[in-house]
């Protein structure tokens, strides 16, 4: 179970679109978050709540779920989607 994440945390994983999507799947996980995500309508939607799983933060208060390989899990969603406050 991941610990409690801080904002400074955040602030220091954050990443625009274009940087996450340049990255390589070990780049991305080494610099994600590891967060459960929440049972939101999002997440349940994308049949992923309740789930361990790295999430990059990027700018404009949004966040990128990624895949158990480091892949780009569907499209961004906002920070609070990705359990991320």
């Amino acid at each position: 179970m991941p610990s409690t994440i801080s904002q400074t945390d955040i602030e220091r994983a954050v990443a625009t679109e274009a940087m996450a999507r340049r990255m390589t799947n070990e780049q991305r996980l080494n610099g994600a978050l590891a967060v459960v995500l929440p049972y939101s309508e999002v997440c349940c939607a994308m049949r992923v709540a309740g789930q361990t799983r790295r999430v990059i933060p990027l700018t404009n208060h949004m966040a990128w779920i990624l895949n158990e390989d480091g892949s780009l899990f569907s499209f961004p969603v906002t920070r609070g989607e990705a359990g991320l406050r």
